[in-house]
C-alpha cells in the first residue's frame, strides 16, 4: 500500500543514525503549530476551490499525522495502525443507524444521536465541572464557540440570532462608554471588546457559521482587495504617500468590483 511506502519514508528520516538531523529531534510538542498550518492550509484549499492544491495540503496534513504516530511508535504508545483502528472503530460506534440497527434518521435526529454517543464517550473522563475541557490549542474564537455550545445545553442562551444581534449593539455602547471616560483603562476596553466578540461568535453560532472560516474568508478579501487596491497606484511609496481620501477612494472602486 502506499500508505505503508510514506509510514517508511518518515521512518527512514527519523533513523537515529542515518535521518535527517530536523526530523530527528521533532517531538509531539514542537509539531504543534505545524499541525494548526496544515489543517488552515487545507481549509485554504477548499475555500480557494483548487483541486490542485487541495490533494496537495491534504497530504501535508497527512504527513503531520504519520510524524506523530511514528513519534508515538518509538516511544512504544501507539503507532499508525492504532490511530486508523481508532477512527474507524469511533465512526462505526457512532453510526449506529447504519451499522447496527439500519434506521433512517432526519438531520436533527442524525445531530442529537451524534451528541449523545459523543457525550457518553466523554463522560467517563468528564470532571464534574459545568464545562468539559476546553481545546486550549484551538483559537479563541472556536474556544468561545465550544463555550457558547456548553451554555445552551444548560439552556442558557437567546431563542434567536435577535438576542446575540441586540447584545452586539449592548456592547458596542459599553465600548463608546469607557472610550469616553477621562480616564479611560486599556484593561476594561480590552474585556468590553472580548465581550462583543463573545457575542458575535454567539450570532455565529444562531446562523450556523464556524466563526474561524468566517475570519479566514474576512482575511483572505481583504488582502485580495488591498492588493487590487494597491495596483491602482504607481508603486508602494506613491500609495503611502497618498490622502486618506484617496485611498477610501480607491478602496470603494474595489469593493464594487
Amino acid at each position: 500500500m502506499k500508505i505503508e511506502k510514506l509510514i517508511e519514508t518518515i521512518k527512514k528520516l527519523r533513523h537515529p543514525l542515518h535521518g535527517c538531523d530536523w526530523d530527528k529531534k521533532q517531538t509531539h510538542k514542537s509539531l504543534m503549530k505545524y499541525v494548526i498550518e496544515e489543517a488552515y492550509e487545507v481549509v485554504d484549499a477548499i475555500d480557494e476551490e483548487s483541486e490542485a492544491n487541495l490533494k496537495e495540503e491534504l497530504g501535508d496534513l497527512l504527513l503531520q499525522i504519520v510524524l506523530h504516530s511514528e513519534i508515538a511508535s518509538e516511544n512504544k504508545n501507539f503507532n499508525f495502525d492504532d490511530v486508523v483502528v481508532e477512527i474507524n472503530n469511533k465512526m462505526i460506534r457512532r453510526h449506529p443507524h447504519v451499522f447496527k440497527n439500519k434506521k433512517i434518521l432526519n438531520d436533527e435526529e442524525l445531530k442529537n444521536q451524534w451528541e449523545l454517543i459523543k457525550k457518553k464517550e466523554k463522560d467517563k473522563n468528564y470532571n464534574n465541572t459545568y464545562f468539559p475541557k476546553i481545546n486550549k490549542t484551538q483559537s479563541a474564537l472556536l474556544q468561545a464557540l465550544e463555550i457558547s455550545k456548553v451554555a445552551k445545553k444548560y439552556n442558557f442562551d437567546w431563542e434567536n440570532y435577535d438576542g446575540p444581534l441586540n447584545k452586539m449593539q449592548e456592547e458596542i455602547l459599553e465600548i463608546q462608554n469607557e472610550l469616553k471616560k477621562r480616564n479611560k483603562k486599556l484593561q476594561n476596553i480590552e474585556l468590553e471588546i472580548g465581550d462583543l466578540l463573545f457575542s458575535i461568535v454567539n450570532l455565529c453560532k444562531h446562523l450556523e457559521i464556524n466563526p474561524e472560516i468566517a475570519m479566514i474568508k474576512a482575511n483572505n478579501k481583504f488582502i485580495k482587495r488591498f492588493k487590487s487596491m494597491l495596483n491602482q497606484f504607481k508603486n508602494k511609496q506613491d500609495f503611502i504617500k497618498s490622502s486618506m481620501k484617496k485611498k477610501n477612494q480607491s478602496w470603494k472602486k474595489i469593493k464594487k468590483l
